[in-house]
């Protein structure tokens, strides 16, 4: 099976799991599981994937489907720009928390204080 071809699958199956973001959930396990960066997986979208490379999206795919989140099985989430390493010990950042973040920063200038990252 190609590329394009396995995407297309695990995103299908993904969807029907409730996944709201099946086809980005999909792209990314591919491309964690080929080593690739995502746009890659588009420029080699015909390359033929061997059965170790299978076997692993498959896992990824399954645990996925089981709710487990995207950062958790490939260990790294990009927020506000920069990438952070994630374990199952912390919470994946999201969207919310970037707002939560940005506010705080702003308070913390607005009161012309430092404020440090721990």
């Amino acid at each position: 099976m190609t590329v394009i071809e396995v995407l297309k699958l695990a995103s299908d199956h993904l969807a029907k799991r409730s996944s709201d973001s099946s086809r980005l959930d999909a792209e990314v396990l591919l491309a964690d599981a080929l080593g690739l960066r995502r746009i890659d997986l588009y420029l080699k979208f015909d390359r033929p994937l061997s059965e170790a490379e299978l076997s692993t999206y498959r896992g990824l795919v399954a645990r996925r489907a089981k709710g487990e989140p995207v950062a958790y099985l490939v260990g790294h989430k990009e927020f506000m720009a920069l990438e952070f390493e994630v374990t199952p010990a912390v919470l994946v950042p999201n969207p919310d928390t970037e707002v939560l973040v940005q506010r705080a920063v702003a308070i913390a200038r607005d009161a012309g204080r430092s404020f440090r990252v721990a």
